[in-house]
């Protein structure tokens, strides 16, 4: 109970209690006289019954449904009891009372109230789940007990006291303490299965203790009645008065949420149950001795045996009814359960029948003592067979020896369960590869053997193996990969035998999937698969390492060079596709375990380090033109340590701002005037020095840094335009910036350039952005689309080292060109070989002819200058102005304004 509602509580019983004492003093110590108490007992029950059916309507306006009728219900009746107890007694006590309260019979209502509104209460209340039966017999136990207590009072007290007492005034007045009984019987009968967590409990222990006092007032009135002596009334009274007070206290008790179920020794039940039938036995046998003692039964009596008899017989018969609606009721849960368990036998049976498991159960003999039927679904024999036999004589030699030895393992432990992997032979004859489960279940009485489990576990076992094989072989050529190949080549070097590791690359293989398509090309890996395989040995190892790259292990000492030539021949001869002839070359790396460095810890780590040596010398051999085969060198892998070192440092050197520009101007050769410049990135390394751009650019584009490496290069270099161009006075500045195929791969080149351009300031029309031939070549729609998109911006596209590609005159009238640079090993031989002065004019003049500038680069000498100028080209660059120069002095070049020497 909360602590804050206790102790409201309590006040309140306290208050209660002050006001009985007082009532109590004032009538015992008859202050005034007997008249004046009996007056203020009077008031003092009207008092109390109007005060505690207030408190009843109080509670029942925390509750809904049949909680909130009951305790309006017990309020009604406690009000009409207490009406009809003031209409009683107001005729002797309280002088002046009005006629219609004088009347006889007016306190007869109470019959209502006490026999109507509070049993009806009583039963209204919700509580937990009990037949009615239980409810009618409550009322018979009471009417029992009630009764057999009125007899026992009227054979040992009343019988000479109402001698001259009969007849319905008096039996009248014998209803109310019976009632009082029978109420406070069902009461007690309702009090263990009223706690049922509904907030009730305590309550109705007020409630069962106030009725009791009205039980034992009402007798008293009653004794005083036959005894006409009504001087005593008001302190017997006192009772009735104490009942409204324990009614208010419990109907005042704060709802209590949880209450605990009543924890009774089973002896308080069973006295409880008896209870009716030992007051009755107690009355029946006074009634016999009063009868053998006068020779006579007083009509009283008699009515009231007969009664009792009555009572006797209708709780019988509903103890009958009950007993006939519980075999019932048991009947039909035994049916229910065989049902059940009927079903689950057949449910279990049918599961049994048609499960891929074979259950077998073996008694600790060794003799099958059940068979289930999927036996002859999975492995093809019926399960009588199987019956009566030794499991031991009926599978093969090894598999009776492991099943034997499975038993005895799990023999010593109860329940223990073992699971073993045999081969089982089908009736067909076929091996079935099988997964045993032994359980021990011999101390089991409803199984009393060893308990078998087998399944077929042959599609497993294939699945299994398919798996096996996917993971370490290629999908498309059937050949082992490279997972396989890295196991075989580290168990042949535990083995202690030298190995030779081939790495073979398709040169040229992506034109096929460009030219012809995919499938084209997967059939060409499937032809090439075949023809390696038939240029090697039934030992020798052959997997596809992916796309269109190949390894080979070759053990022994010699002859890995002639595997080689022997595979670039067969190469040699075309494969045909269809309709076409398909030309295929490779580039093959060599690399065996003479080679191998002492360092590595595990077979697996020389494994590795064997194919990345053939890996090496493979790249070595596509590097000097391909369609050959290179040996592992030590040097090849300096290279490569060489490279990935370089490649970290570009890393780092473009995360901490340690690249610069350096500009080029070009030069207007109309007016020998600096018009622009080109930027170009330079690496100033802390310890290397100065790396040449031909060193660390072909890193960049291979390992995708070219991307970030070039927005910083176009950021920096439009900035640097913008300041000198403001510096010069708003002179316009012509600012080039180099732009990658791997940049033209990503589809938000121009987004990224636009941004540049709003970030810095730099005006549009005075970017140019320079890219090779081979954007023309590669991707063309895509590119295409890129150059229109970057040509919208109001930029210049010029193409650089124009003349060393492959460009058409179609391509160059399909692109917004603007700008064309004449590359400088034309430049360099003008005025020395004819063929290349004609080539370089016609370059000029097709420039003219497109409505394209042209731009020479690589002027070191006065006399091609000269040529140049005759020719009509437009602008130059080269030594012969200006080397790439830092920032500082390209600029003084722009802002002071120099000539070119003429």
């Amino acid at each position: 109970m909360d602590p804050g509602a206790s102790r409201r509580w309590t006040r309140h019983c306290v208050a209660v209690g002050a006001l009985f004492l007082v009532v109590a003093v004032l009538v015992m110590s008859r202050a005034g006289g007997t008249a004046t108490a009996g007056a203020v007992g009077t008031w003092a029950l009207l008092a109390g019954a109007a005060m505690a059916a207030g408190a009843c309507v109080w509670r029942s306006l925390a509750f809904t449904g049949r909680s909130r009728w009951a305790w309006a219900l017990l309020a009604a009746g406690l009000l009409t009891w207490g009406f009809a107890q003031f209409t009683w007694l107001a005729r002797r006590w309280v002088p002046g009372v009005p006629e219609v309260l004088a009347q006889r019979g007016v306190e007869d209502i109470g019959l209502a109230g006490l026999g109507l509104l509070i049993p009806a209460a009583l039963l209204t209340m919700p509580r937990a789940a009990q037949p009615l039966a239980n409810r009618v017999r409550s009322v018979l136990d009471g009417l029992l007990i009630a009764s057999s207590l009125v007899l026992l009072a009227w054979i040992f007290v009343m019988d000479d006291l109402a001698a001259g007492a009969h007849g319905p005034r008096f039996y009248l007045t014998l209803f109310f303490p019976l009632a009082d009984v029978v109420i406070a019987t069902m009461v007690a009968y309702m009090l263990p299965l009223r706690r049922d967590r509904r907030g009730f409990g305590a309550d109705l222990t007020f409630v069962c203790a106030g009725l009791i006092a009205f039980a034992v007032a009402d007798a008293g009135h009653v004794y005083l009645h036959l005894v006409h002596d009504f001087g005593g009334g008001p302190i017997v009274h006192l009772g009735w008065l104490a009942g409204y007070a324990l009614i208010t206290m419990g109907a005042l008790r704060p709802r209590v949420a949880d209450d605990a179920p009543l924890d009774l020794p089973p002896g308080v039940w069973s006295t409880a149950v008896m209870m009716p039938y030992l007051t009755v036995i107690a009355a029946l046998g006074a009634s016999v001795m009063l009868q053998l003692q006068t020779g006579h039964v007083p009509t009283f009596v008699g009515f009231t045996r007969s009664f009792l008899i009555l009572l006797l017989i209708g709780r019988q018969l509903l103890t009958q009814l009950e007993n006939r609606a519980l075999t019932r009721g048991l009947e039909t849960r035994v049916a229910d359960r065989t049902a059940e368990l009927y079903a689950r036998e057949q449910h279990f049976h049918a599961l049994i029948r048609h499960s891929s498991d074979v259950i077998t159960v073996i008694d600790s003999s060794g003799v099958i003592r059940y068979q289930s039927e999927s036996m002859q679904r999975v492995f093809g024999y019926p399960a009588a067979v199987f019956l009566g036999r030794r499991y031991t004589d009926l599978v093969d030699a090894e598999v009776a020896m492991r099943l034997a030895q499975a038993m005895r393992q799990v023999a010593a432990r109860p329940f223990a369960s073992v699971t073993l992997e045999v081969v089982h032979t089908h009736q067909d004859g076929r091996k079935r590869p099988s997964e045993a489960i032994i359980t021990n279940l011999v101390d089991d009485p409803h199984v009393a053997g060893f308990v078998l489990n087998t399944r077929d576990i042959s599609d497993r076992m294939e699945l299994q193996e398919q798996l096996v094989h996917e993971a370490y072989h290629d999908s498309l050529t059937q050949l082992a990969n490279r997972a396989l190949f890295r196991e075989r080549t580290a168990a042949t070097l535990e083995s202690g035998a030298t190995a030779t590791v081939l790495h073979l690359d398709m040169d040229g293989f992506k034109r096929v999937n460009d030219s012809l398509g995919h499938l084209a090309g997967d059939q060409l890996l499937v032809r090439l698969a075949d023809r390696l395989r038939g240029c090697l040995r039934e030992e020798d190892l052959v997997a596809r390492f992916g796309a269109d790259e190949f390894g080979v292990l070759l053990t022994g000492d010699d002859g890995a060079e002639e595997v080689a030539r022997r595979i670039l021949g067969d190469l040699d001869a075309p494969i045909m596709l269809g309709a076409r002839q398909i030309h295929v070359r490779a580039s093959i790396g060599l690399a065996g375990t003479d080679l191998l460095e002492e360092s590595a810890d595990t077979h697996g780590d020389r494994a590795e380090q064997l194919m990345r040596n053939a890996d090496l010398a493979m790249h070595h051999a596509k590097a000097v033109g391909g369609g050959v085969f290179a040996p592992y060198r030590p040097r090849m892998r300096d290279g490569l340590v060489e490279r990935l070192e370089l490649e970290s440092e570009l890393r780092a050197a473009l995360e901490n701002g340690e690249l610069r520009l350096h500009y080029q101007p070009t030069v207007d050769l109309e007016t020998s005037r600096v018009i622009g410049f080109e930027a170009l990135v330079r690496w100033p390394h802390p310890t290397r020095g100065m790396i040449s751009p031909l060193d660390f650019i072909p890193i960049a584009e291979a390992t995708g840094l070219i991307v970030p490496l070039g927005r910083w290069v176009l950021r920096e270099a439009c900035c640097q335009a913008v300041e000198w161009s403001a510096a010069a006075g708003g002179r316009p500045l012509k600012m080039s910036v180099n732009v990658s195929v791997r940049q033209f791969d990503r589809a938000d080149l121009a987004e990224t350039v636009a941004g540049v351009l709003a970030e810095t300031g730099m005006p549009a029309d005075r970017l140019c952005l320079e890219m090779t031939e081979s954007v023309l070549m590669t991707d063309t729609e895509a590119n295409l689309e890129q150059l229109v998109r970057l040509k919208g911006l109001g930029l210049t596209l010029a193409i650089d080292d124009f003349g060393t590609g492959y460009s058409s005159l179609a391509y160059l009238r399909r692109f917004p060109v603007d700008t064309l640079k004449i590359d400088r090993s034309f430049v360099e031989r003008l005025g020395v070989i004819a063929d290349d002065t004609a080539l370089t004019d016609t370059i000029v003049r097709l420039g003219r002819s497109l409505g394209m500038a042209t731009v020479a680069e690589g002027i070191e000498e006065f006399g091609q200058l000269a040529v140049l100028r005759e020719m009509g080209c437009g602008f130059a660059q080269g030594y012969y102005f200006s080397r790439p120069v830092p920032a500082d002095e390209a600029g003084r070049l722009f802002l002071e304004g120099a000539h070119t020497p003429a």
